[in-house]
């Protein structure tokens, strides 16, 4: 399991209270997800919102400023584009033209999301047979630590 989480506190609007939330990604089970839970110590009000699937723009921009932006790339290059665009596609979020848009990206300078994100397509790489490293955006490729 690949996850990462940022809490944040806020004032609770219905009581004044302190709000804390956290926001999360996962990869649990083959199966990308994200959740955004809150809960008010003052008024005990919470509430959960959560979903598989890509994440809401909120959501990655949160996880983003907290750890940054992780690189995808093929370790060397692709034996076989079809791999490539059937791990794009396969979760149903791409239409054909923009993962042959996204595998080109992919393939030169790679793709860049949330560690989780990152992971998670790597891993779908790998199913497909195209070794994948995952670095920190901006990383040298071959140069310095991969990702987790």
């Amino acid at each position: 399991m690949t996850g990462q989480a940022v809490r944040r506190t806020a004032e609770c609007g219905a009581c004044g209270g302190v709000v804390l939330r956290e926001i999360g990604q996962v990869v649990r089970s083959g199966r990308l997800g994200w959740g955004v839970d809150t809960d008010c110590g003052g008024c005990s009000a919470i509430s959960c919102d959560d979903s598989w699937g890509p994440a809401p723009d909120s959501v990655r921009q949160a996880l983003l400023a907290e750890y940054g932006a992780a690189t995808v790339r093929p370790a060397a290059p692709p034996a076989s584009r079809l791999a490539v665009l059937r791990a794009l596609r396969e979760d149903g979020t791409r239409s054909l033209a923009e993962a042959r848009r996204r595998a080109d990206e992919l393939v030169g300078t790679g793709l860049t999301g949330t560690l989780v994100e990152t992971e998670y397509l790597a891993e779908r790489l790998r199913q497909h047979g195209v070794p994948a490293v995952v670095e920190p955006a901006g990383a040298v490729p071959g140069q310095g630590p991969a990702g987790r």
